[in-house]
């Protein structure tokens, strides 16, 4: 190619010494006039047909049309911007293209000298400054009905989604709907949040691997991150807002289509009418996913914080919640990281309230009394003591209840020890335990004909007293249900008949 350039640069040189360089020079002048012409004409053509054809995937037109309310006003905006960006587009370079042409050198013209014109730039300062001012008020207006927070009266679901390199950690509010307070300083492996677990309001808050949201409900994603700048960014819903270490930031917007009825439109499209990558016996529509991206170049591993967005019906939404396990409850309660050891949160006494009452319910429909002792699991007494914790009141005002509801049941309290320390010690110890449990009831207001108590000390282990775990479980309060007469106490007990 080199050659062949050098060789015509030197036919030429030959030409104008042939011809006359002024002659040469007017016809080469001529012939580059009409290649811009040709190269307008081409170049136009090329432009829109490539507009076109990419418009669904660069312009954000046809499966990609947005999926929130506020969308809507953004694609406003930026079709409004195409459609003026274009005509001038198209108009300066024709009159570009047309001008090189049309101004070219000829012979017998000259070049008009014009140093100022105050109509021309009236025109072309005011014409960009009236279009300019529309575009920006409109902006402004769009800006301030997006930006918007949520109001006092709004029906609204928080959520909070936390960056860092290179993922995004996501946050649920539980039962409470409300989330619960935050501290970078007590960041750390089992507390990614860094929440603050004296707050109850955590106690309930969920952490999910995606994002999961109703239709048409009114979002709010509380933004925050952890190391670096990162960007939440939701394509498909119109969504992107920075992430600042330090500065907590939020974007408010309302999903208005479903997955489902996403990839139902997705169908009607040729481009995803091909094999699914993930699931090649599947089309790519059915498989298709919103999704969640970082849209900062937070590092190298920038690509790997897309996470999947599914957007469900509210009834399918609130089934997938109850699925969901709470945080705390999880992972963090009875840990050395749990400052809550003392108290019992409203969902633990409802659970344990129900666990007893079918264990109960159970142990009383056989036909056979011999399965009718019940484990209270959740009732402990002070080291060494018969002295009962408070929490164990919880466990015992259910079987007070339970009792009351059922007035034709009796109770033994079976007391339990391990076999640590002198026998007779742990007898009189089990036997106090279980006086002590059956006081509390009879201060329920349950008849002290229906109850007895009896202690065993560690003659009835149920596991190995050899290890911690087992002496554990043999340090144990039992409650015997029955609707008959209850067993003789054992003979090895010096009881007395209030007993």
């Amino acid at each position: 190619m080199l050659l062949i350039i050098v060789q015509i640069a030197r036919v030429r040189d030959l030409a104008k010494q042939m011809r006359g360089e002024e002659e040469v020079d007017a016809r080469n002048t001529k012939m580059t006039g009409y290649y811009l012409l040709v190269f307008l004409v081409a170049f136009l053509v090329i432009t829109v047909a490539s507009m076109v054809y990419y418009k669904n995937y660069m312009l954000g037109y046809g499966p990609n049309d947005s999926l929130s309310e506020h969308g809507g006003l953004i694609d406003g905006m930026m079709n409004l911007t195409f459609v003026i960006t274009f005509i001038v587009f198209v108009i300066t370079h024709i009159l570009l293209f047309w001008y090189s042409y049309k101004y070219r050198k000829q012979e017998g013209k000259k070049a008009q000298y014009i140093s100022h014109n105050n109509t021309l730039e009236i025109v072309w300062t005011g014409i960009p400054a009236i279009v300019m001012t529309f575009l920006v008020i409109g902006g402004l207006d769009a800006w301030n009905t997006i930006m918007g927070d949520v109001g006092a009266d709004d029906d609204y679901m928080e959520i909070e989604a936390n960056g860092y390199q290179f993922a995004w950690q996501l946050r649920y509010p539980g039962d409470d709907g409300l989330l619960g307070r935050t501290n970078f300083r007590l960041i750390e492996g089992n507390n990614p949040f860094g929440q603050d677990w004296t707050d109850l309001k955590n106690a309930d808050d969920i952490h999910v691997g995606q994002i999961v949201l109703p239709v048409n409900k009114k979002i709010r994603v509380r933004i925050t991150a952890r190391d670096v700048l990162h960007d939440f960014y939701l394509p498909q819903f119109r969504v992107k807002m920075d992430a600042v270490p330090g500065l907590p930031t939020f974007f408010v917007f309302t999903p208005t289509k479903t997955t489902k009825e996403w990839r139902k439109e997705l169908s009607q499209y040729e481009e995803y009418q091909i094999p699914s990558i993930t699931d090649p016996e599947k089309m790519y529509w059915e498989t298709a996913n919103m999704e969640l991206a970082c849209a900062e170049l937070c590092g190298k591993g920038h690509w790997s914080m897309k996470k999947t967005v599914t957007i469900l019906e509210e009834d399918e939404y609130e089934e997938w919640l109850a699925e969901q396990k709470s945080y705390y409850l999880s992972t963090i309660r009875g840990t050395e990281s749990d400052p809550n050891g003392n108290i019992l949160f409203p969902a633990e006494i409802t659970q344990r309230r129900q666990e007893f009452i079918q264990e109960a319910n159970t142990a009383l429909e056989t036909p056979e009394d011999d399965d009718n002792t019940l484990i209270l699991k959740y009732v402990t007494f002070e080291t060494g003591s018969a002295q009962l914790t408070e929490l164990s009141s919880y466990q015992l005002d259910d079987a007070i209840n339970f009792l009351k509801k059922n007035t034709d049941v009796n109770v033994m309290l079976k007391g339990h020890t391990d076999s640590t320390g002198d026998a007779t010690a742990n007898y009189t110890l089990s036997e106090r335990r279980a006086s002590e449990v059956r006081s509390y009831l009879l201060k329920g207001g349950i008849d002290a004909q229906r109850m007895t108590s009896a202690g065993f000390g560690s003659t009835v282990p149920v596991a190995d007293n050899g290890t911690a775990e087992g002496r554990q479980a043999n340090r144990r309060t039992e409650l015997y249900v029955t609707r008959g007469e209850l067993p003789a106490l054992p003979v090895m007990m010096d009881s007395t008949p209030s007993k």
